[in-house]
């Protein structure tokens, strides 16, 4: 099989900027499709020409002698699977068996994700965008001497003062209002670009029989820069102008997909031993009044002293009122221009409009929860379909055969709805210390391109949807069972202070720990697992595509129970339905709460002791009065958010078709929203449980509805002919029977706009609808006549309980003359007859 490339998007596009104070300016064409001069675009083998290519099969990413192949036929699958398996694609535990040990010497994150299966069937991210905002990476690497890796050119003036590091007592990486900036890629300081020289390696190292290459190796990545190293804070620190600005040239140049995994939190001064306001009470001289927490695989609360907690919504809830805090009037990074904008929302502003997914690390600090930015969904809920957040898993030990969730790294909490799990531990890719250089690299940062990856290679997949709607398919096909893929992941581990990591979550629900579960390329090649909501597919680009996933409501159905819940209690309570506040709000009365901290490099931060006139010891500590304010803000968006959803029926699991395409679901379908036919062709050939509104466009197949039909307009044509289950079961292999009868479990009704298409084939092939409901009748009957018919043949073209009416212009024993036939037609004992009345000459020479 040879895999079709659709060009999804218009990858260049001129960025236009306003010069004002504060404002992004574009200098460059965001996105432009040569790398910079002092790197120059380089070809590899498969990439010729000028300009950026699509190549149809992933062997024309790849290098000369490559022995991956695509399969062809079911039998060459598995063949086609282990060509790709090469040493650079790396082993299950890591280890490669060539080289005794048991060190982590080679990837397994490909392995992972079964990539392979994808590699197999001829996808691997080409025709497909991303985008990664990091440190910078050296160009000059061996694995990234390719067209495809492309710097953005965008540029501005910052509009706040600030520094970008926090993780001491001084913080530093300074950025001053009013001076300009840049945020090309691939101009990072020398000393920046390790981290993401990793990240990009994990995405987009090419496959050149080396150590290691990328899990989409084939899609274009456009790469801009935070400005700093993984030192970056994520805190509320970071320009809005700088922020918006390179994720803004990301969006423009086509980026489907941003990767983010740059950073820490800032922390805390060791709250064993400063007291709230930053006073030294010496050695453990704040032990009795200290905030301390365990982490979930920590075994003491001290363990944790200087990592800012974040284990319950309170501690979440702090960081998005410090945020608040900060950019609202009165914080240092203040901006009149964007009052009240963070630099997380000015992601959001870049993104929103363009329904670009933004993929963030969780954190390695051992909390329940991620850190305010991967879960900022929680308190925006209207980014939720364009977030993703990623926690981690580790490799396979011989004294523990499975994939473990990782140990001592955040979880997936109150962000499970959009958390899914990947390799995070010894992750094998390109080191910035020079041209030839490989390392393992460990934490929620190499895991986040794993999960960014995965999306390009299902968008390469299926070019037909948003990214939106492939996060949702990442999702829903998401692997939660251990090798023998009955077990749960987890079962029967526990992590380092002896506590359960196993699933807890029923089939089909994100888990607490786990969130969806890892990334499966495998399961993800054959369409959604379930609908999070009402799923709207417009089949424009790609012409045929087929979904052999069952796909199910059982997710969507429990978050409408748990969001209806929640609406319910605060409509009941409050803002108090949140709980208590964090203890690092102030008391009412105005006092400190004794249990306060001292966040790390707000004593000395120059621009915080003249905003509070030499007493910085306040300014991480919230307001009572705010406090409530806040809470109230994201509870009642919260709130609006779910009423909006109960408004639309967005807890509906439903399926629109539209486009000229044609889809082909083999599966077992149980959710009952509703399908409904505007476009193109949908052939049914497995179970469906809902019902189907025929609104334009033809409905076929030969499989059972369990629900009614109903063809407004459009066409009902039942079976599925030869050459379209060989066109179908071509696009990943899965075999696809032809066949002549659709059964339907409730009524059918043909509308007076509608039709029913019946093909003649022979006097005992022909296409037909059995019904158990009732027949009702308006429209018009088209016949095929492939073949000459033998007189007083009778054909049951349709079967129900009752039937109400008849076909347009043509009452009971009426005669047809159609394709070189006389047909007389009937309406009796519930069934729809054609009585072969006479063949006429010339019947099976052509066709009418």
């Amino acid at each position: 099989m040879s895999m079709r490339s659709t060009n999804r998007r218009q990858f260049l596009r001129r960025l236009g900027g306003t010069l004002a104070a504060g404002a992004g300016i574009a200098l460059f064409p965001a996105g432009f499709a040569s790398a910079s001069p002092k790197t120059g675009p380089t070809s590899t083998p498969g990439h010729t020409g000028g300009g950026l290519a699509y190549p149809k099969g992933c062997a024309q990413c790849s290098y000369p002698g490559d022995p991956g192949f695509v399969a062809r036929s079911p039998g060459e699958l598995d063949a086609a699977k282990a060509s790709w398996e090469t040493p650079e694609y790396g082993y299950y535990t890591g280890h490669n068996p060539s080289n005794p040990g048991t060190a982590v010497d080679s990837p397994w994150q490909l392995v992972a994700v079964n990539a392979s299966t994808a590699y197999a069937l001829g996808y691997c991210g080409q025709g497909v965008a991303l985008g990664m905002m990091d440190s910078g990476y050296r160009t000059t690497h061996e694995a990234f001497q390719t067209r495809l890796i492309v710097p953005v050119r965008a540029a501005g003036v910052y509009g706040t003062s600030g520094f970008g590091y926090r993780n001491a007592a001084t913080p530093a990486n300074p950025f001053t209002a009013g001076e300009p900036f840049t945020v090309a890629g691939d101009q990072a300081r020398t000393t920046d670009y390790s981290h993401g020289t990793g990240m990009l390696g994990v995405t987009s190292g090419i496959r050149d029989d080396k150590d290691q290459h990328g899990i989409a190796f084939g899609s274009v990545m456009y790469v801009a820069k935070t400005g700093g190293s993984d030192t970056q804070s994520h805190g509320p620190f970071h320009d809005y102008v700088y922020w918006h600005t390179a994720n803004k040239a990301l969006v423009d140049a086509g980026a489907q997909v941003i990767n983010s995994s740059w950073g820490s939190y800032v922390q805390t001064i060791d709250r064993s031993r400063f007291d709230g306001l930053g006073n030294d009470l010496g050695v453990n001289g704040n032990l009795a009044n200290a905030y301390q927490l365990r982490g979930k695989d920590s075994a003491s609360a001290t363990a944790m002293a200087t990592i800012l907690p974040n284990e319950y919504l309170k501690d979440l809830e702090y960081q998005y009122f410090l945020f608040k805090k900060s950019y609202s009037e009165g914080g240092i990074q203040y901006n009149p221009n964007h009052p009240g904008r963070s630099f997380m929302d000015a992601i959001w502003d870049a993104i929103k409009d363009s329904g670009t997914v933004n993929v963030r690390s969780a954190g390695n600090n051992d909390w329940s929860n991620p850190f305010y930015r991967p879960a900022y969904p929680f308190f925006n809920p209207l980014a939720e379909r364009q977030w993703v957040c990623v926690g981690g898993v580790q490799p396979p030990t011989a004294a523990n055969p499975e994939y473990t969730k990782q140990s001592g790294y955040n979880e997936a909490g109150l962000a499970k709805w959009w958390t899914v799990s990947t390799p995070s531990n010894s992750v094998r890719t390109t080191n910035s210390g020079g041209d030839t250089n490989y390392s393992n690299s460990s934490g929620t940062s190499p895991a986040t391109p794993v999960a960014t990856a995965v999306m390009g290679v299902l968008l390469s997949r299926y070019p037909n949807m948003d990214a939106k709607q492939v996060r949702e398919l990442m999702f829903t096909t998401a692997n939660n069972k251990m090798s023998d893929g009955v077990r749960f992941l987890g079962t029967g581990q526990t992590s380092p202070s002896g506590a359960s990591i196993a699933w807890t979550a029923p089939d089909g629900l994100p888990d607490d720990r786990w969130g969806w579960g890892i990334p499966d390329l495998a399961k993800g090649m054959y369409g959604p697992g379930q609908f999070l909501g009402p799923m709207t597919y417009n089949m424009d680009k790609a012409p045929l595509d087929v979904w052999s996933n069952d796909i199910s409501q059982i997710a969507i159905k429990a978050r409408e129970r748990e969001d209806l819940e929640w609406l319910a209690g605060y409509k009941k309570q409050g803002i108090a339905y949140a709980g208590e506040f964090g203890p690092n709000v102030l008391n009412p009365d105005g006092t400190l709460n004794e249990q306060s901290f001292m966040l790390q490099g707000i004593l000395a931060d120059p621009y915080i002791q003249a905003i509070t006139n030499g007493h910085p010891e306040l300014y991480d500590k919230i307001t009572y009065g705010d406090a409530v304010k806040w809470r109230k803000e994201w509870m009642d968006k919260r709130a609006a958010y779910i009423q909006n959803n109960i408004k639309k029926n967005l807890y509906t699991a439903s399926l629109t078709k539209q486009g000229s395409g044609t889809l082909v679901m083999t599966g077992d379908n149980t959710y009952k929203g509703g399908t409904t036919v505007e476009g193109g062709k949908l052939s049914i050939t497995g179970s469906h449980a809902s019902s189907i509104d025929v609104k334009g466009g033809t409905l076929g197949g030969t499989g059972f509805v369990a629900g009614s039909i109903d063809v407004d307009r459009g066409v009902l044509q039942p079976g599925l002919s030869s050459k379209e289950a060989a066109s179908a079961a071509s696009i990943t292999l899965t075999d696809v029977a032809p066949g002549n009868v659709l059964k339907v479990g409730g009524d059918v009704t043909v509308s007076r706009a509608g039709r029913l298409a019946v093909t003649i084939s022979g006097d005992h092939d022909y296409t037909s609808v059995r019904a158990a409901g009732d027949l009702k009748l308006d429209g018009k009957l088209a016949l095929d006549v492939r073949a000459p018919l033998t007189p007083g043949t009778v054909l049951t073209i349709m079967s129900g309980d009752s039937i109400k009416g008849n076909f347009h212009s043509l009452p009971e024993r009426r005669v047809l003359n159609t394709g070189r036939h006389l047909f007389r037609v009937s309406y009796r004992n519930g069934k729809v007859t054609l009585t072969v009345v006479r063949r006429l000459p010339g019947a099976g020479v052509d066709r009418a």
